[in-house]
């Protein structure tokens, strides 16, 4: 979540010099491609506030997981924008949630503090980049990387709790 992004979101350029954002694209298209997906590029980066305010609204509906796949899916594979309030309502349609309900909570800002205490207490944690696994309440495994380095992880995990006392 990047709440200095404006509404209308950034050019990519503005934020990462042009040689770093190569870099991260090269790495995700890698990646990407280990598993069968082609990922789109945006040109610009987006305030993404409004997805996620979308995101709690359908967690609080008990349709969190679909709406986190629906939203990856539509920014990642086709390009969407999804701090769009029309295609957040696409999704909810889809997801038959009451998207009236939902884009008066994005709206209103309905779950704005618990964004902004996720947000600080991510950043306590050192986290500043997405996505972010914690593995036994030890290793941080920040960004998008290949299944090997969570397979070393999981490996010192594995010999860590060999070697603890029961």
């Amino acid at each position: 979540m990047h709440p200095e992004i404006p509404p209308e979101g950034r050019d990519r350029d503005e934020v990462l010099p042009p040689a770093y954002r190569a870099q991260i694209e090269s790495g995700l298209a890698r990646l990407s491609a280990q598993v069968g997906l082609e990922l789109h590029h945006h040109r610009r980066l987006i305030n993404s506030r409004p997805a996620l305010q979308a995101a709690e609204f359908a967690r609080a509906a008990g349709l969190f997981d679909a709406m986190h796949r629906a939203l990856f899916e539509a920014y990642w594979l086709k390009g969407r924008d999804v701090s769009d309030l029309g295609v957040l309502r696409e999704i909810g349609t889809r997801l038959g949630l009451d998207v009236d309900a939902m884009e008066g909570a994005v709206r209103a800002n309905v779950y704005g503090d618990y964004l902004d205490a996720r947000r600080a207490e991510a950043l306590d944690l050192l986290i500043s980049g997405i996505p972010a696994h914690v593995i036994a309440d030890r290793y941080l495994v920040m960004g998008a990387q290949p299944y090997e380095v969570f397979e070393q992880v999981m490996g010192k995990v594995l010999a860590q709790r060999r070697t603890e006392p029961t």
